[in-house]
């Protein structure tokens, strides 16, 4: 009977143990930070701030930065030849790939989420959809033939969607782009 009362007030002191340290946790990763202040402040000799306390370190704004443009020069230059030759269409830059494409007949679960989540991975460099927002084709500049590639493809291919890669150094002319994109 002893070990049993034994066990039982090990298996609660280790319980609450965990449940404060996650607390602890918990206030540390989502309590406020406070800045440094470029003001010091002062503290009387008898107030009870007058002990040194140390500086928390702020986790985030000192490590990111704007970058110079949205898009690299080559995927402009895409965006732009897109836009001259298809005024009447939508272009989007950088779209997630389970954007433009769903899964349909998966029952939910463990593989519908990682193939979400492949999907949700991917990029497309620009998607050109009509007027009502319908998908016409996703394009991306040539990468090679990688897994990444492939993938995309036959995903696209599977959706119904029509799937371009063009040289980066050769993009076609603004005149030529509506017949790749009919597919002539």
């Amino acid at each position: 009977m002893v070990a049993i009362v034994y066990v039982v007030w090990v298996y609660r002191k280790r319980t609450a143990a965990r449940a404060a340290s996650s607390r602890e946790r918990f206030a540390q990763i989502f309590s406020p930070r406070t800045q440094r202040s470029t003001v010091p402040e002062v503290a009387h000799a008898g107030s009870p701030g007058a002990a040194s306390t140390p500086e928390v370190p702020t986790r985030g704004p000192a490590h990111y930065a704007r970058r110079p443009t949205l898009l690299s020069v080559q995927h402009i230059q895409l965006h732009d030849v897109l836009r001259a030759a298809l005024p009447d269409h939508e272009v989007f830059a950088h779209v997630s790939l389970a954007a433009v494409i769903e899964l349909t007949g998966l029952p939910e679960g463990r593989e519908r989420e990682q193939r979400w989540r492949a999907l949700v991975q991917q990029t497309i460099d620009c998607v050109v959809c009509g007027k009502a927002f319908e998908v016409v084709a996703a394009i991306d500049l040539e990468s090679g033939h990688t897994a990444e590639t492939r993938f995309k493809a036959e995903c696209l291919k599977a959706a119904g969607v029509r799937y371009l890669q063009w040289n980066p150094v050769q993009l076609p002319r603004s005149d030529e782009v509506a017949a790749l994109l009919a597919g002539n």
